[in-house]
């Protein structure tokens, strides 16, 4: 069977509650055999340890503050927030970064702060970091990306990855010459995203990782329902069509960039 990796989940969202253990084994059992779970605010950081815990080599997790719940940071947080990070199985500190689509509720001075005490956190205890952004509701606006980039160069980093790629062939090729991967997920599917899939063709598969984003963006022929890492076969399928390669070559390439990234 062909093994795959999901960078980038969120099993701990409510939309598990009612059957997270089955939906888990259910991934094992469909050749996703590792998972990063991504808790990004307070309370989801004793959860990821918890599942870390009840899924040893099997799951794996990130810790941080995402944009959106940038009021959430506080010294204590922080405090708190660190300790989470000296976890073996924490391999990573994200999902961070900017969302001007929410600065009416979190504000972009403070997403900013936020986002740069995070990296410095990143550099110190030197662990990658996974990028999140998103611009503001002008599609145009730009801003966001070229905050954030101004931002990582201050910091001298130990990789990164831009989680649920989604913006301009430059900020692709910015992100390629920091160093870092793209998170490629179910959206490399959807018919409205033909500028997408031709960045992902000149970036090519060397560069890239599998990821869900679950419960949230599942892969085109399940639009609507609840995405999990079930789908990973299906989305990595979506990827080799883009790129003219075989299934095969793509679980292997994602798989081992993500074995790399993650220190797994």
């Amino acid at each position: 069977m062909i093994t795959f990796i999901d960078s980038h989940a969120h099993l701990n969202d409510d939309a598990f509650n009612e059957d997270r253990e089955q939906v888990i084994n259910c991934c094992f059992e469909a050749g996703v055999k590792q998972m990063v779970e991504i808790a990004c605010e307070v309370p989801e950081w004793q959860q990821a340890f918890d599942l870390c815990q009840k899924y040893k080599g099997q799951i794996y997790a990130a810790a941080s503050i995402h944009p959106i719940n940038a009021k959430q940071l506080t010294d204590e947080s922080f405090e708190n927030l660190t300790k989470f990070l000296s976890y073996d199985n924490f391999k990573a500190v994200g999902e961070i970064g900017l969302d001007y689509f929410y600065e009416d509720s979190s504000p972009r001075a403070l997403q900013q702060e936020v986002f740069e005490r995070q990296l410095e956190l990143a550099q110190t205890i030197k662990k990658p970091i996974i990028l999140h952004c998103r611009q503001g509701k002008d599609k145009q606006d730009y801003s966001a990306y070229e905050d954030m980039f101004f931002a990582l160069k201050k910091y001298n980093l130990s990789g990164g990855i831009l989680h649920c790629f989604s913006g301009r062939k430059e900020d692709a090729y910015r992100a390629l010459d920091m160093g870092f991967y793209l998170g490629i997920n179910g959206i490399i599917g959807y018919k409205k995203n033909d500028d997408i899939r031709q960045i992902i063709k000149q970036v090519g598969l060397k560069y890239l990782m599998l990821e869900t984003d679950c419960p949230y963006l599942p892969p085109q022929s399940k639009r609507g329902q609840r995405n999990s890492p079930v789908n990973i076969p299906e989305i990595a399928q979506t990827l080799a069509d883009i790129l003219g390669k075989n299934i095969n070559e793509v679980a292997d390439v994602t798989t081992q960039n993500a074995k790399a990234f993650y220190n797994i």
